[in-house]
């Protein structure tokens, strides 16, 4: 069967724009008064730029900035992907979301059968892993990401931690457990971590799928003992911890498992730096949608059907502070799905009034 780059990103549509050299010269630092705790915190907000979008903004350097400055964010998050020098928006980019391969435990581990269930080729195998014909110079491959990625200087980068192949994602029959992809998510980064600045902290991203979801704090803990570099951390993705609990019904549902979730963690929770913040309230579709392999596996099947359990929409009840104050983050990301920057100033605005960062 055909395997599609189903990255967990691919399902947010972005406005993406071209290169420009601009610097907002003073990157906002909020004391987040909130609802009670105060402390600081960066606001950002997802971004990511694709040639084939380029064409639909028009002065992109002054829209992006403004935009900046008028919702007092700090910068940008974008996902990175471009080869090295390639990358756009550098002065505006405070956090790089690393590439992704959903679907890659099989290939580092050499799991020959479980490939070849998963490839027609071995030229499509190299063309998913970005040129590689095997694990050690996909390793390569990930280097030369993260030297992408840091030349943009970030503070921070992000890595996703789960395994999920285009059949699993629709009949949840997974082929490897939380543990096994805990173990070698480990291993790789630490095959890769010495290219890291000590300055540049890696924040290890929590999903739905098995990997990373901190549903269990012992699993947590031992990920992180195995890492060789201190300069790690969480960033707590809301929607995706929303997604491991199909019974929610509404935000004040989510926001109260969230915090119970992050309450069990209990001093691990210190490690998360950062936050992807959105709602998603997918059980009913997760309840009710067939485990079953459909007849055709394509980007728009992928695409609609993780979309409706990953659902990237805006938090509206004023509950969500007591997420922050229990968290205090260093970065607040306000990751969401928008069709253009008019449509995410509606949604940010309501986030953000949320958040109790906004009053207008």
């Amino acid at each position: 069967m055909p395997v599609i780059r189903n990255t967990v990103d691919m399902h947010i549509i972005l406005l993406h724009g071209s290169d420009f050299s601009c610097c907002i010269s003073d990157a906002v630092t909020q004391l987040y008064c909130g609802y009670g705790v105060q402390f600081l915190m960066k606001q950002l907000f997802n971004y990511c730029s694709l040639p084939m979008y380029e064409a639909d903004l028009s002065d992109v350097q002054q829209n992006l900035q403004s935009f900046l400055k008028e919702f007092e964010l700090s910068c940008i998050e974008q996902r990175v992907y471009q080869p090295l020098g390639q990358v756009p928006y550098k002065d505006l980019t405070l956090g790089v979301h690393l590439n992704y391969w959903p679907e890659w435990m099989s290939f580092f581990c050499g799991n020959q059968k479980l490939l070849r269930q998963s490839f027609n080729s071995e030229q499509q195998l190299k063309d998913y892993y970005g040129g590689a014909a095997n694990a050690e110079e996909w390793l390569n491959v990930i280097k030369s990401n993260l030297q992408a990625a840091l030349s943009v200087h970030p503070e921070y980068l992000v890595w996703h931690v789960s395994n999920a192949g285009n059949e699993e994602v629709f009949t949840f029959d997974f082929k490897y457990n939380d543990e096994q992809i805990l173990n070698a998510t480990a291993a790789v980064f630490n095959s890769v971590c010495h290219i890291i600045p000590d300055n540049v902290i890696v924040l290890f991203e929590n999903l739905w799928w098995p990997g990373l979801k901190l549903l269990e704090p012992g699993l947590v803990e031992k990920f992180f003992s195995l890492l060789k570099t201190k300069n790690v951390g969480i960033m707590l993705d809301t929607g995706h911890l929303m997604n491991t609990n199909m019974y929610l019904t509404d935000e004040l549902a989510g926001i109260a498992y969230i915090c119970q979730v992050l309450d069990k963690l209990g001093d691990l929770k210190h490690l998360i730096k950062g936050v992807h913040l959105s709602c998603s309230l997918s059980g009913e579709y997760q309840q009710q949608f067939a485990k079953v392999v459909p007849p055709k596996i394509d980007f728009a099947a992928l695409l609609t059907h993780i979309a409706k359990i990953d659902r990237h929409m805006p938090f509206s009840d004023t509950g969500v502070s007591e997420i922050l104050e229990k968290v205090q983050p260093q970065y607040l990301v306000h990751e969401l799905f928008y069709d253009s920057l008019s449509d995410m100033s509606v949604k940010l605005s309501q986030q953000q009034k949320a958040c109790g960062v906004r009053s207008r």
